[in-house]
């Protein structure tokens, strides 16, 4: 368990780090003018994945404290996480959706999609470690969906200067 710990510690400050990051854009971007509705939806996906990263790795750590066995406690942070991670997906998709209806269309091809389809794999996953369908590699398991909510906040970062670079005029 003890290398899980550190890779859950890790991961809860990379998360950390991703989340200070987007509300030093967000101070920034601030004093440079109107936000466009699809910069706070990118601003979101990346918030939204590094604080669900932050928090689901501390999840496991304060589990452990109830002295239980180590399956046992993965397995309740798996649900817990399925849970989180395949709402966030589904609620930042129909926001997206909601989005595109009023006009303001996805302006980076292919990357919500595939924030979904990350995130979505990692809830049933994670789902799969809550029902015991995982044996040993439940850790495994738990830390990798922990991992791809940091890809999906890396990813929405990249979307995120991607759309500020075209606002300034740098890329066309």
């Amino acid at each position: 368990m003890q290398t899980a710990n550190d890779l859950l510690v890790a991961i809860a400050q990379i998360g950390v780090s991703l989340a200070g990051f987007s509300g030093l854009i967000a101070a920034l971007r601030a004093t440079t003018g109107e936000w466009h509705p699809r910069d706070i939806w990118s601003l979101s996906w990346m918030l939204g994945s590094s604080v669900g990263a932050l928090l689901l790795a501390l999840l496991p750590l304060w589990l452990a404290l109830a002295e239980g066995p180590t399956q046992e406690v993965f397995r309740i942070a798996c649900a817990i996480a399925a849970a989180c991670l395949g709402g966030f997906a589904l609620a930042m998709s129909l926001a997206g959706r909601r989005l595109a209806r009023r006009g303001f269309p996805r302006r980076v091809p292919g990357v919500p999609a595939a924030l979904f389809l990350l995130l979505a794999c990692a809830a049933i996953v994670d789902a799969l470690g809550a029902m015991g369908r995982l044996g040993d590699w439940l850790a495994f398991a738990y830390v990798g969906s922990l991992l791809a909510l940091l890809v999906a906040a890396v990813l929405a970062l990249c979307v995120f200067l991607i759309l500020l670079a075209r606002t300034a005029g740098s890329i066309e």
